[in-house]
């Protein structure tokens, strides 16, 4: 068989399986073994690829990062951080004119250097946001729009999941990755800033004018504005280890969950049952993380047997056109895959195939790895499958007064956050410095 015919049947039959419901780990296990299988003729070949995926593709130390950085996020919730972050971020915008839907905004991005996961932030300040926001007379929908936009922060802003996975597909070191978002996680917290301010003028009567400080507010302005303090510090000692070179991510995401485990302790919120609940979690999404990873490995490779990696690097080689429009197919692509697919899932489908090309053009993969989970995480909020939405929805179910909130309604209000990331997006890609700038000082 040629190598068109084996790359177009695997592919063909990779997305029967994915839309039929299989989940995506079957799905890439079984479409290598049948792509190997074609390529070389021998069913045993087949199988020992996937038995040698399987026990090389996550024996790596620096994939102990995963469990560890998973874990300091859920610590760092049990033990009351979200609540302190934004109250202490409400507190300090108070008098600003959209000041909580700034706060959330902030909070989120604090609290995305904790947590590295999306949909549990949109989870998270959905209670912590919603109510405040509501008792204040925000418009709903920019209200639930505020929330499931701003929490994609939790990919992109270090440490991330989606870096981690990205690092190990495409051999790029997770710390340098980790130092690169910096920009770019700052860029983006400021551009929904500066959308809250413009849709502040552009529909006043969407968000109320300032509040002034209450006596009591007053009184305990500083205790408030400080007592987030241990996980700020908690932050800036595991990131900053990394970047300074004092830790490798896997040693930084060890010192970050111990430190959020102390902070659990100090702050007097351990019970047996949440502890025990925590590590449950933390071991589920790692572990289906892991298997991910694993299956993708067996994928990558069956890419490179049968050829298909170069028959695709050839093709878009041979264009042409300049690189920078290779690059915008690929970010066009990744959006349409965010529309349907989950974020992990594309990177990990994606990577083997646009990674080559890319190097083989001469582009800095650390650069193009946030470019590419910004334009992915797009996807978190547009429908129709956008997780962030279905996130605030589901917390929603169990609010009070909430039941009759349309996941429609919550995708209208996350649309000016999407413009936003896209224009961000094409900035990372026309400034790479945005990107590149603190890597190449580390």
């Amino acid at each position: 068989m040629s190598i068109g015919f084996i790359a177009t049947l695997s592919l063909i039959l990779l997305l029967v399986l994915i839309f039929s419901g299989v989940h995506l780990c079957t799905s890439l296990m079984f479409t290598s073994v049948i792509g190997v299988w074609l390529t070389t003729g021998r069913f045993a070949t087949a199988m020992n690829v996937l038995a040698q995926s399987a026990w090389g593709a996550v024996r790596s130390y620096m994939f102990g990062v995963i469990p560890l950085f998973v874990l300091m996020g859920m610590f760092a919730n049990m033990s009351g951080a979200s609540r302190d972050l934004y109250d202490a971020a409400s507190l300090l915008m108070k008098r600003l004119r959209g000041g909580v839907a700034i706060a959330t905004v902030v909070a989120n991005a604090i609290f995305a250097a904790i947590t590295g996961v999306t949909v549990a932030s949109a989870t998270i300040f959905t209670q912590i946001a919603l109510p405040q926001m509501t008792r204040l007379n925000y418009k709903r929908k920019f209200s639930l729009g505020t929330i499931a936009g701003s929490a994609i922060l939790g990919m992109l802003i270090p440490p991330s999941l989606l870096m981690i996975v990205y690092g190990a597909q495409a051999d790029v070191s997770i710390g340098k990755l980790f130092v690169a978002a910096i920009g770019p996680g700052l860029l983006m917290t400021l551009a929904f800033i500066i959308t809250i301010r413009i849709i502040a003028v552009l529909k006043p009567d969407w968000i109320p004018q300032a509040e002034s400080l209450t006596e009591d507010e007053k009184r305990n302005y500083w205790k408030i504005v400080l007592k987030p303090w241990p996980i700020v510090l908690l932050i800036v000692v595991s990131l900053g280890g990394i970047w300074g070179g004092f830790f490798t991510p896997t040693e930084a995401g060890g010192v970050g969950a111990f430190g959020a485990f102390l902070l659990v302790i100090f702050k007097r919120k351990f019970n047996w049952k949440d502890f025990r609940n925590t590590m449950l979690n933390a071991g589920q999404t790692a572990g289906s993380v892991l298997i991910l990873m694993i299956s993708a490995s067996t994928y990558s490779k069956m890419l490179s047997m049968c050829g298909i990696i170069n028959l695709l690097s050839s093709f878009v080689t041979g264009l042409n056109v300049a690189p920078v429009f290779v690059v915008l197919i690929f970010i066009l692509i990744l959006m349409v895959l965010g529309c349907i697919l989950d974020s992990t899932s594309i990177i990990l489908l994606t990577s083997p195939l646009m990674v080559p090309i890319l190097r083989n053009m001469g582009y800095d993969l650390v650069w193009w790895g946030i470019v590419m989970i910004i334009a992915i995480e797009t996807g978190m909020i547009t429908p129709p499958f956008g997780m962030n939405v279905f996130a605030v929805k589901s917390t929603l179910s169990n609010m009070k007064g909430m039941n009759d909130i349309t996941v429609g309604e919550i995708f209208s209000g996350s649309m000016p956050y999407l413009i936003a990331m896209i224009i961000v997006d094409l900035m990372c890609i026309f400034i790479p410095a945005v990107v590149t700038f603190f890597p190449s000082i580390m």
